[in-house]
């Protein structure tokens, strides 16, 4: 089973603020707000004109919340899930103008979960910067039943929706945001691969 040597894995970014821009728009999580504390600190001219998306949520535990809260952006707002964070951001995209720019940072599975808002609202991608930070846990899509699992650790994973193992396959779905997930046992019932950790 083709499982590894996929070239579809996204390629990131460093966060590096766009020369222009009528709202800076950054989202991020758990460590991701190293990223953002960096970022804003190389655009204290454009502060006024910063919108920061943040939730505490992270795999690692890591939360940077009175850092960003010391940082001087303007408009902070913080959500204690990352899916709550997908939320607001949808809520703020509504109301945005053209010439917004998107910066995000975070883990794999928080960039795909944002990524897939943000296509939704047809950003280009000279419009958004994405940088990974923290663990390469993945969101991985149930081909059998069209769930999303997120915070995937290892190669073979039951789905949250349908129960079956999962084999975590290197291929990367930028429509779907996430790394496909096939029955681990389809070819030999009963077989399953090795339950090996994900590598980056």
């Amino acid at each position: 089973m083709l499982i590894t040597g996929i070239k579809s894995r996204p390629v990131y970014d460093t966060l590096v603020p766009f020369p222009a821009g009528a709202l800076h728009l950054i989202a991020g999580q758990g460590s991701g707000a190293r990223a953002m504390l960096r970022l804003l600190g190389d655009m204290p001219g454009q502060l006024h004109l910063t919108q920061i998306l943040y939730s505490t949520e992270s795999f690692s535990g890591v939360n940077m919340l009175a850092g960003l809260e010391a940082s001087g952006a303007s408009g902070l707002q913080s959500f204690a899930a990352n899916a709550d964070l997908v939320r607001g951001l949808q809520a703020v995209l509504k109301k945005v103008r053209m010439g917004t720019r998107l910066y995000v940072a975070g883990s794999e599975s928080f960039i795909g979960s944002v990524m897939q808002v943000a296509s939704a609202f047809n950003m280009n991608a000279d419009e958004v910067l994405r940088e990974h930070c923290g663990t390469y846990v993945r969101r991985v899509f149930c081909v059998h039943c069209n769930t999303f699992n997120e915070n995937v650790t290892m190669r073979v994973s039951k789905c949250a929706g349908c129960g079956i193992e999962l084999v975590v396959r290197d291929h990367y779905s930028r429509r779907l945001a996430a790394f496909m997930g096939v029955k681990a046992d389809a070819e030999v019932p009963g077989e399953l691969p090795l339950a090996e950790m994900l590598d980056t």
